[in-house]
């Protein structure tokens, strides 16, 4: 515990985070983004606020250069603010993200900043990661071949890092062991439900009282997430469901929620929306989020580079031709192709087909187009 504090860099790194001084650029992404994570632990172990303010700050200076996918670090640097370097990755490198390590890296400082503030943006950015990057690596292959980068270029590929046993080797094992420590947070008297995918949690009350939480959906291709909730005993206490900034948006269709067929409104305070009821065995209780189309860009700078996304998930053009010029029209109005994950795009020189990260083997495809 003595020792720990000297491996800190405050100096150069910690010290100018804390006061919100962006030294991000050309630091090694994977590495410095590690390093919040310790800066999480000297908050969690010794009450450091200097660190804690590093760890959100640093946070939010990442997500500033965040590609729309979630992913980080092209050619595994961070780069300055403003620089125009972000854009021009998509032309000058296939080294867009180091997949593995980084979400590695990502779930663990997201894991760590959700835990301490429950605050359901660092929920929000845990799963696009977790769906538009690792989830859709090849596979680690027995003679070591791996796959390492996520390609954002205009002409992407999905390919295995020529050498064997690289980095991401080791973490890909890792990153896929902690899926299940993503997925729900509790404290003593409060369950928080942060992805939502199948699975079940069960869990023991402070009053001794056991729960089941099972939650069944196929998002994030549709929006309905079902829930059914045991208890040992009639019990009241807080449900918390996060919400996604997307889903939340009060000019738009927004989220629903029902318990037992009744909808309710519920209050949602820091990106989760809360349930207080009187649980009981059998609770049905039903989310329903909008997946609406929206557009990002690659960066202020160039907001004309857009990449699209449905709900948590980018969509991602097949093209062989590099570069794609679509209208804001077109992109917005895709069509999903009956029974297949997968979407098209009607244009006079023939149709476009968009998948998910996760569903793209060996086609070429493009991350971002340019707006007509």
């Amino acid at each position: 515990r003595k020792m720990a504090p000297r491996y800190l860099l405050d100096e150069n790194w910690f010290a100018p985070l804390s006061e919100n001084q962006n030294v991000l650029a050309d630091h090694h992404a994977y590495s410095f983004c590690n390093s919040l994570s310790s800066a999480m632990q000297a908050w969690l172990s010794a009450g450091s606020r200097k660190h804690l303010h590093a760890a959100t700050n640093a946070f939010d200076m990442l997500q500033a250069q965040s590609f729309a996918t979630g992913g980080w670090g092209p050619d595994e640097s961070f780069v300055a603010p403003g620089s125009g370097k972000l854009h021009a990755s998509l032309t000058k490198t296939h080294s867009g993200f180091e997949t593995p390590c980084g979400s590695y890296a990502h779930f663990k400082i997201t894991r760590s900043l959700l835990r301490v503030t429950q605050d359901g943006r660092y929920g929000d950015s845990m799963e696009r990661v977790l769906y538009n990057t690792v989830l859709g690596a090849k596979p680690l292959l027995a003679d070591g071949h791996t796959f390492y980068y996520s390609d954002y270029n205009f002409n992407g590929k999905k390919v295995y890092f020529p050498d064997r046993w690289p980095c991401c080797s080791g973490t890909m094992p890792q990153v896929a062991a902690d899926y299940r420590i993503l997925t729900y947070f509790h404290n003593d008297r409060e369950l928080f439900v942060n992805l939502y995918l199948p699975s079940t949690v069960r869990w023991i009350h402070a009053d001794g009282t056991h729960l089941t939480l099972t939650q069944e959906s196929n998002y994030p291709f549709e929006g309905k997430i079902n829930f059914t909730l045991n208890a040992s005993r009639p019990i009241n206490f807080p449900l918390h469901l996060r919400i996604p900034e997307w889903a939340n948006d009060r000019s738009q269709q927004s989220f629903t929620l029902r318990v037992n067929g009744v909808r309710i409104i519920p209050e949602v305070h820091n990106g989760f929306a809360t349930i207080t009821h009187d649980w009981k065995r059998s609770d049905k209780i039903e989310l329903t989020l909008p997946l609406n189309l929206r557009l990002q860009s690659i960066d202020p700078e160039h907001p004309n580079t857009v990449a699209l996304l449905r709900g948590p998930l980018v969509l991602f053009p097949l093209t062989s031709d590099g570069q794609l010029t679509l209208t804001r029209e077109q992109l917005l109005n895709i069509q999903q192709i009956p029974n297949q994950s997968a979407w098209k795009i009607s244009t006079p020189q023939g149709p476009v087909t968009l998948f998910p990260f996760t569903s793209i083997e060996d086609q070429s495809y493009t991350t971002y187009v340019n707006l007509a």
